[in-house]
């Protein structure tokens, strides 16, 4: 497959997969009460934390379609690999634990940039280099979901 067609094929899936944060954040500032506005929450901070877990396991496939690393590389890479789920695992229990969505919601926000500038600097990691626009990509991907985020942010803060 040539390069240009997977650009194009993860441009795509990439851009689909902002559809469920831009719902979401726009779900956020209908006029929902209590028990609806708690679920629109939960959706959302769900959601962030799936693709956080997808963006660390991005690191264990770059790891092992690079299998010549030596041991301080694997680790680093496989160790960062698992580091993104659980900060969205712990996203999920602050919020089951009652700290304030938009707390949760900053938390995530700073989640999302941590990890597009981690990724930035463990690509130099590997000997088959991922494709140049790859980055660019993610961090397109990164201010948008940010930015679908810091709006539900807004609407959850009180009145």
């Amino acid at each position: 497959m040539s390069t240009i067609i997977e650009q194009r094929i993860a441009t795509l899936l990439g851009n689909l997969g902002l559809v469920p944060f831009f719902a979401l954040a726009i779900l956020s500032w209908l006029p929902w009460r209590d028990e609806p506005a708690l679920r629109v929450q939960f959706a959302l901070v769900a959601y962030a934390a799936v693709i956080l877990s997808f963006l660390g396991a991005v690191h264990w496939g770059l790891a092992l379609a690079n299998p010549g690393l030596d041991k301080a590389r694997s680790w680093n890479a496989l160790g960062w690999g698992v580091i993104p789920s659980l900060l969205g695992w712990l996203a999920l229990l602050m919020l089951l634990l009652g700290i304030p969505a938009a707390v949760v919601l900053a938390f995530l926000i700073g989640d999302l940039l941590l990890v597009r500038v981690v990724d930035g600097q463990l690509v130099r990691l590997y000997a088959t280099p991922v494709p140049a626009w790859y980055l660019a990509l993610r961090t397109r991907l990164t201010i948008a979901a940010a930015l679908c985020l810091l709006a539900a942010l807004f609407a959850a803060l009180p009145d």
